[in-house]
């Protein structure tokens, strides 16, 4: 992810939907991300939101690679207080050059399996 992708941490209740907090930040120079989240969420259900890419020609926001869940709780065994989330991500415009040949490689693969 580009330097500077803004992203949010949104949690929902877990009987009504409605949201009930979110948090911003952005990615740093190594496409990650930190966001302090305040207060205990064991009875909302949170998740990672990408929200804008910096980069115009990468910018295209995929289903499935959207958002991530976090579970922003102390009753969960987790003693440290550092979430992790999956990975996220925005889509090029073009295909690098090399795709093709990558894409290549895997169906050499599937074909001997």
């Amino acid at each position: 992810m580009a330097v500077g992708a803004k992203v949010k941490v949104e949690c929902r209740s877990k009987s009504t939907g409605a949201k009930t907090c979110s948090f911003e930040g952005q990615t740093d120079h190594t496409g990650t991300y930190n966001i302090p989240v305040n207060d205990e969420h064991e009875h909302e259900l949170c998740e990672s939101v990408l929200v804008s890419s910096p980069d115009a020609k990468c910018g295209k926001i995929v289903a499935g690679r959207e958002r991530a869940p976090v579970f922003l709780t102390n009753n969960n065994g987790v003693t440290s207080n550092v979430r992790l989330a999956n990975a996220l991500g925005f889509q090029k415009d073009a295909p690098l050059a090399a795709c093709a040949q990558i894409l290549k490689m895997y169906e050499e693969v599937d074909d001997r399996v």
